[in-house]
């Protein structure tokens, strides 16, 4: 926990106190102190956005489009040339996916301060950065890790459940009926459809800066999503034959 030196009023005691609100007894005159240090705005750069991450992907799937032109006109090596778009696709995922999270990072270690619309600005102030600044979000809680964790725990759940369900590896079951295409999309759906269920429950209340449900399965959603996308597209291109 970050600590700052103050100075007791009553008897000039040097006092190292936390940066967080709360009352402290002076050891040597025993004033209470009452703490209101303001919380910290975390600053990000403005090109790291959902924008800069979508950018990634669609440069990962050009250049994948365009092997064949890279290795007749530069003599590229194949390989690597794949290699560099894995890695572009998987830096734009993360980005879009953890961008919210790395914005409010502050959240995860203790108060951060966030900028209020204009209405609702407090008119006894007059400076303009003591007008923006008139709240904290609190730290993310447990429903935030659960939102987050719990969409992704049915990824190996998806991927188990064809197997389980595959009854005809047991000899009492002699009558079997095949699995469509359209079951294993349904079941690498699940964790996607598991996180728009709880983001669906946290919409209403994802104005204010007090929903984790919200934050948490929003993270899920862009991961798990990706899941479904590149799983669904190689059943459905890549053949065994």
């Amino acid at each position: 926990m970050a600590r700052v030196v103050i100075e007791c009023a009553h008897c000039g005691q040097p006092l190292s106190v936390p940066q967080k609100r709360g009352i402290v007894e002076c050891p040597k005159c025993e004033l209470d102190i009452t703490l209101a240090f303001k919380p910290s705005v975390v600053n990000t750069p403005s090109w790291l956005n959902k924008k800069f991450g979508f950018l990634l992907i669609v440069l990962a799937v050009w250049l994948q489009n365009n092997v064949m032109w890279f290795r007749i006109n530069l003599s590229a090596n194949r390989d690597v040339l794949e290699g560099l778009t894995s890695m572009l696709c998987f830096a734009g995922v993360m980005v879009v996916a953890f961008v919210d999270l790395v914005r409010n990072r502050g959240r995860l270690i203790g108060e951060q301060a966030y900028f209020s619309a204009s209405g609702e600005l407090p008119h006894n102030t007059t400076d303009l950065n003591e007008r923006r600044m008139v709240g904290a979000a609190p730290v993310f809680g447990i429903k935030f890790y659960i939102a987050l964790v719990i969409p992704l725990l049915m990824i190996p759940i998806a991927l188990m459940i064809p197997d389980m369900l595959d009854w005809c590896i047991h000899s009492a079951f002699r009558d079997c009926v095949e699995v469509s295409e359209g079951t294993y999309m349904f079941m690498l759906f699940l964790p996607f459809g598991t996180a728009l269920l709880l983001m669906g429950m946290g919409y209403q209340q994802s104005t204010t800066h007090q929903n984790d449900v919200y934050f948490g399965a929003r993270i899920s959603a862009i991961l798990t999503f990706a899941f479904f996308f590149l799983m669904s597209f190689m059943m459905l291109t890549v053949s065994p034959y």
